[in-house]
């Protein structure tokens, strides 16, 4: 929801086309050429005739092209390195890191239901949890947000942030993570977070439970994790 939360504090109109990604929409040429790496998001924007994939490059190219959104990118050679700087961050590290420790604590057990998977889902929380202590010691350093202002680093950290609950067991500040809760807690009450956050929502969640529950078809299953892939898409 990191595109959409943003582009509703830009006020940027858009709309959002669903995927199946069970059925492999996401490896057909028409997305491959829109997403040569075949994941989500990508956007086409037709005022400048021209496609953008990875959540970063999307938030750059629509903070440095429409007015709405220039505010949550600084222009400033200084205050923009800031923010590029832990946007880089979040693509490189906290998502990633993110996505592994969700994947091995509730798919990779379905994948393969005999394999040990304790090191894999030791490694990612552990690594997951680290992350988050950094953000609590910049927070600590910054004040409200990652570089300063609200920014789309802001933005892009939130995401996975949230779910931190439900994978640790107990809240932010229960961990000791006080300055990550103050900042979680500040952009979980903005207007464009409820807006952002509400979009196909529904549908998202009911997804979740299907794939977590171990009922998806094994077909979809394999598509959607690739787990027979070769390298190529």
């Amino acid at each position: 929801w990191k595109l959409t939360i943003f582009l509703e504090e830009a006020d940027v109109p858009y709309k959002v086309v669903p995927m199946d990604l069970g059925a492999g929409d996401q490896f057909a040429e028409s997305f491959l050429k829109i997403s040569p790496n075949g994941r989500m998001p990508a956007v086409y924007d037709p005022n400048m005739q021209m496609s953008v994939f990875e959540s970063g490059a999307i938030m750059i190219h629509v903070a440095d092209n429409y007015p709405g959104a220039r505010w949550l990118l600084p222009v400033d050679p200084r205050p923009r390195a800031k923010v590029l700087e832990w946007l880089f961050w979040v693509n490189a590290g906290l998502g990633p890191m993110a996505g592994q420790a969700s994947h091995f604590k509730y798919y990779a057990p379905i994948l393969d239901k005999s394999a040990d998977h304790q090191y894999g889902q030791h490694r990612y929380i552990k690594e997951f949890e680290r992350l988050v202590s950094v953000m609590d010691r910049q927070l600590g350093n910054t004040g409200q947000f990652l570089a300063g202002p609200y920014s789309i680093a802001d933005i892009a950290a939130y995401p996975w942030v949230k779910p931190w609950k439900r994978w640790i067991g107990k809240s932010l500040e229960a961990s000791g993570y006080t300055n990550v809760q103050r900042w979680y807690d500040s952009i979980k009450g903005r207007p464009a977070e409820n807006r952002g956050m509400a979009v196909l929502r529904k549908q998202a969640v009911a997804s979740q439970a299907v794939r977590e529950s171990g009922t998806l078809p094994d077909g979809a299953l394999s598509t959607l994790f690739q787990k027979h892939a070769d390298s190529k898409l």
